[in-house]
């Protein structure tokens, strides 16, 4: 079952070093609704997900048990973007990590 990866959005943000006004502006969204989705408050909409993936190659519908981004196409990224980013590994708990 595939389920909404709400870890990865401020990473993906701060990585790409945009506000979260910018960000809801190149998605094409509210920033409103993006607070929501990136605070995990809201799953995010359709348009959200699929945004994330036609504007940044990222695609956030994956396993709750995957604990890495899932890149579609990371020539939407700078490289150095997609290294850092594709070489984090999130855990809700320490001991996932072990």
């Amino acid at each position: 079952m595939f389920a909404y990866n709400k870890r990865f959005i401020k990473l993906i943000r701060k990585e790409l070093q945009l506000t979260q006004q910018e960000m809801s502006d190149i998605l094409g969204i509210p920033r409103g609704c993006f607070v929501t989705y990136e605070s995990g408050r809201s799953k995010g909409s359709r348009f959200f997900h699929e945004r994330m993936k036609a504007v940044f190659g990222i695609d956030l519908l994956q396993p709750a048990q995957l604990h890495k981004i899932v890149f579609e196409d990371p020539g939407k990224l700078k490289s150095i973007n997609y290294q850092r980013l594709s070489q984090l590994e999130i855990y809700d708990t320490p001991e996932q990590a072990e």
